[in-house]
């Protein structure tokens, strides 16, 4: 496989709009996301795509510019990480993301909705970083 730049940069423009939709949701109270199922939805389903592109971004990377393959999401974050993509501290903001992605696919009924939301805060502030931080090791590339 072979690093396309067009690729992780048509992801990142999805993960911008996914973003750009969530953030009509930034006055969303506890109250809002525990009694209002439709907006939930929304927000869960807006992580879930966020992470999925993440993870999507992640797994080009490392298989199409150092020919790696992770085993699971978490350990393609470490990866990034000591490939010198994104730095230690992004690392540390991220970390997780796996487990919530396949706790909002897999455990529907044990979701807590105040997880939920502050999941979303979380994301909100730390999903553009990783876009950022993606795009500046592109640009060192050439």
């Amino acid at each position: 496989m072979i690093l396309r730049r067009e690729a992780v940069e048509a992801r990142l423009k999805e993960l911008d709009e996914v973003l750009q939709e969530l953030s009509k949701y930034h006055d969303l109270a506890q109250e809002d996301i525990a009694r209002d199922l439709s907006k939930r939805w929304i927000v869960e389903r807006g992580l879930i795509a966020a992470a999925s592109l993440i993870f999507d971004v992640t797994d080009h990377i490392l298989a199409g510019h150092f020919g790696v393959y992770a085993d699971s999401y978490e350990e393609s974050l470490h990866m990034l990480q000591e490939k010198g993509v994104i730095p230690e501290a992004l690392l540390a903001e991220i970390k997780g993301l796996g487990g919530l992605r396949n706790i909002l696919i897999h455990r529907y009924l044990d979701i807590d909705p105040r997880e939920v939301l502050a999941s979303y805060r979380k994301g909100m502030e730390t999903f553009p970083h990783f876009a950022r931080d993606v795009l500046r090791w592109l640009d060192a590339q050439g």
